[in-house]
């Protein structure tokens, strides 16, 4: 393939690819109040692929640690929107964790809605509570990550089953 027919499909690709990534943030920009994913997202981008593959498990020594207090893994897997997210941050003792860093990622496609959950609560270096998560039906996988002070990153999935 000539040099020139190389750079009209490589200018294909990146106008294709820049016209995907405006069509996903500017669905992203017009979201209903009160809501962290709306059906349509939910839908979209696949908050249910995956949701019934296993975890993957990180080591946890020197690393920070992310603990989801509500809803409880074991006895909330199905819940009724709206319902309460509880999350509790813990740091090693060489450095603190950095809210700063915090994000929400959701589905297979990793959507951060961090800006979503932030609108209603402070995040801390200890962690946050969300009294009134507002989800659709369904089964939902939404991956939180933060930070300590040394850029070591903890990272926990949350599933959850609307009903």
């Amino acid at each position: 393939m000539r040099l020139r027919d190389r750079l009209t499909v490589l200018s294909v690709l990146l106008m294709f690819a820049l016209g995907a990534h405006a069509q996903i943030t500017s669905s992203l920009s017009a979201v209903p109040d009160g809501w962290l994913v709306t059906p349509a997202e939910a839908r979209e981008f696949k908050g249910e692929e995956g949701f019934n593959e296993q975890a993957a498990l990180r080591p946890r020594a020197m690393m920070p640690q992310i603990d989801i207090l509500k809803p409880d893994a074991v006895a909330d897997l199905k819940v009724k929107a709206p319902f309460a997210i509880s999350v509790l941050f813990k740091s090693q003792s060489d450095a603190p964790i950095d809210p700063g860093t915090f994000k929400v990622l959701y589905g297979s496609f990793k959507i951060d809605i961090t800006s979503r959950i932030t609108k209603f609560v402070k995040v801390t270096k200890d962690g946050f509570a969300l009294e009134n998560a507002q989800i659709p039906t369904g089964k939902h996988r939404m991956t939180m990550q933060v930070a300590d002070e040394k850029q070591r990153v903890a990272e926990r999935e949350l599933r959850v089953e609307v009903e």
